[in-house]
């Protein structure tokens, strides 16, 4: 261990209780807590952590899932009673927080001493776990957006599915994207939205079903495609009210409301209305912008070849995504911080990812493992490499802020406004940038 972070684990000792601080293997069996939010995951989980025991029969990992609704407060809860588990699923939201808070272990010294190698990893990924010169986290994983469609919609519509990546939009008619949408919002006569016969008091199935906390599956698409940047830089404040975003809120805001495309906002505002899938499965929608964490819950719930997946729509500035990803972090009260980080290494490395990918689990965080994920979900009889296409347009990262909590809040409770056709794009995105900014 070299004096860098001799002297950091010496300073937290001093911050700590004896009973929190003390480190390492006393001799015996180590036992690892290890949090998370998907239970989906959990099968890869396990095997990736029968194989990490393979070689390390000597530490035990007990696996803590709760779900995303809960999972934050609950580590909250812990961190502040100094009893967090020691390994633990990070989201670049809580990272920058929990990074200045002093809850996260530094890696740097040990991704050096060990070799690893960071090549491996899309290097906005990797940096994205970066604060003040020191490495958080290894990438676990990478998410993006693409368009789920029902194969069955659009053969009844007339629509070729291979048409479906040429779609484009505009703030001002809607673009083919929007005639797609209205082909496919049908009322109970059988009227699409495009036939001067059409109900729209009356429809079982819209074009499209949208529904997102702060905008990461709707309105950030269509932000990135219209040539908005959501800060001014990395850690920047939030600028969200420049014109090419307010375009793209509005553009949101009228799939609702202009051109009655979207399932209705009264069913989807978060926090309490549905999701985008549940509509799709139900067959209330035929689309939805989507992400690529949700493809095993299109899975289980419609029939292999009857669903497929999509590059998104083209706006004006072309087409775009955002891309996010998530780490494995360690907690810096853990008594176990150097079996702690041969567990987080172990799990950020091919072999391990290659057991994820291999299972269909995620799009891996090494980048050599993202064709085999697309031939996990070829062989169940999806091609899911729209969002591997849509990844590799525009994108933009996750936003990193401190204030990521302030502008969660505002956004929920303005954009919610805006879709209910209760408020104005721009003096929506004024009052978040105003209440984000002012932390």
């Amino acid at each position: 261990m070299n004096k860098t972070r001799s002297a950091a684990l010496a300073a937290l000792a001093l911050a700590l209780p004896a009973t929190a601080a003390c480190g390492g293997d006393d001799g015996g069996a180590v036992t690892l807590r290890y949090a998370f939010w998907d239970d989906n995951q959990r099968p890869a989980l396990e095997a990736m952590i029968a194989a990490f025991n393979e070689d390390h029969p000597d530490i035990a990992v007990e696996l803590e899932q709760n779900p995303w609704e809960d999972y934050w407060t609950g580590l909250d809860s812990r961190f502040a009673a100094e009893d967090a588990p020691d390994v633990f699923w990070n989201h670049v939201s809580r990272f920058p927080t929990y990074a200045d808070n002093g809850v996260l272990l530094p890696l740097t010294d040990y991704i050096e001493e060990d070799g690893v190698d960071p090549s491996v990893y899309p290097a906005s990924l990797y940096d994205s776990w970066r604060f003040e010169d020191d490495q958080y986290g290894l990438p676990k994983d990478w998410d993006s957006i693409a368009l789920v469609y029902r194969v069955d919609a659009l053969e009844a519509a007339g629509i070729d599915p291979a048409t479906v990546g040429d779609l484009e939009w505009n703030p001002v008619d809607g673009g083919t994207y929007v005639e797609f949408l209205q082909k496919l919002t049908l009322d109970a006569a059988g009227n699409n939205a495009l036939s001067p016969d059409f109900d729209p008091e009356n429809v079982v199935q819209y074009g499209t079903a949208m529904s997102s906390n702060t905008g990461q599956t709707d309105w950030w698409n269509y932000a990135v495609q219209n040539g908005c940047a959501l800060q001014t830089e990395p850690w920047g404040d939030y600028a969200i009210d420049a014109p090419e975003c307010v375009e793209a809120i509005q553009f949101t805001a009228d799939l609702y409301n202009r051109w009655g495309v979207a399932v209705p906002a009264e069913s989807t505002n978060q926090p309490n209305g549905g999701v985008p899938g549940d509509y799709v499965v139900a067959g209330q929608a035929a689309t939805a912008l989507d992400g690529s964490w949700t493809l095993s819950f299109y899975r289980d719930g419609l029939e292999p070849g009857t669903w497929a997946v999509a590059d998104n729509p083209s706006g004006p500035a072309g087409s775009g995504t955002v891309i996010n990803g998530l780490s494995n972090a360690i907690y810096a009260g853990t008594e176990h911080p150097d079996e702690a980080w041969e567990l987080v290494k172990f799990l950020g490395s091919e072999e391990a990812q290659a057991i994820a990918t291999d299972m269909g689990s995620v799009w891996p965080g090494v980048s050599s493992l993202n064709q085999g994920f697309a031939d996990y979900w070829a062989g169940q009889g999806i091609d899911v490499t729209g969002f591997q296409t849509a990844a590799e347009g525009t994108t933009i990262g996750y936003p990193l802020s401190m204030n990521d909590a302030a502008f969660g809040t505002a956004a929920l409770d303005e954009f919610n406004q805006v879709w209910l056709g209760q408020k104005d794009a721009q003096a929506a995105a004024e009052a978040v940038v105003e209440l984000a900014n002012a932390e």
